[in-house]
């Protein structure tokens, strides 16, 4: 979990990680890219890596599931790359990017994809005898967001500088559109105002 990595890395025994490679799978990189600089042997190699599925959307295989890595301190490229191949070989779509865009990225996706489930599932949605794709997709969302932990949608937000930001904005365009709304006289046909 994000929240307990950085008192989960100071618990391991470090004169036993000499000269190891050492990765994260968390979905935030620069909280655990700074902690394992700081807490691991300089003989360690360091992969920060963010699997872009989770045992949801992931059961029925990886293929063409996206897998984030930023290779932060590598010495032993051949292992680096044995490393990578495990993925590879499951199908993921590989994508080499620093932990810095990764969380901007990550940010602007991730956090609004769990913000909107989130915030769908506090309207308590439910499915309709009339439900459109459209429709059913939120609820889709709804379903796959509120499977997660809150622990996780916390982190999501408080371990990704990214996050503050795009909840400020999310809550602007909500603002705006009702504004919208409130303010929208339309072009009302003539018959239909009698």
């Amino acid at each position: 979990m994000i929240i307990s990595f950085e008192h989960v890395l100071s618990a391991l025994p470090t004169q036993l990680l000499d000269g190891l490679l050492v990765v994260n799978v968390l979905s935030v990189k620069l909280l655990p890219k700074a902690a394992m600089l700081r807490a691991l042997p300089a003989s360690c190699d360091i992969v920060c890596s963010h699997p872009m599925f989770g045992p949801e959307s992931g059961k029925h295989g990886w293929r063409d599931l996206p897998f984030v890595y930023d290779a932060v301190r590598v010495r032993d490229r051949h292992r680096f790359c044995r490393f990578l191949a495990l993925w590879e070989e499951q199908g993921c779509m590989m994508t080499n990017l620093s932990c810095e865009e990764h969380d901007r990225l990550a940010a602007g996706s991730q956090f609004v994809t769990h913000l909107t489930g989130r915030v769908l599932g506090k309207l308590a949605l439910r499915s309709t005898p009339i439900n459109t794709r459209g429709f059913e997709s939120l609820l889709a969302l709804i379903d796959s967001t509120s499977a997660d932990s809150f622990d996780l949608f916390y982190a999501l937000y408080a371990h990704n500088p990214n996050s503050t930001e795009q909840l400020t904005m999310y809550a602007q365009a909500l603002e705006s559109l009702r504004a919208e709304l409130l303010a929208f006289k339309g072009d009302v046909p003539a018959a239909v105002t009698r």
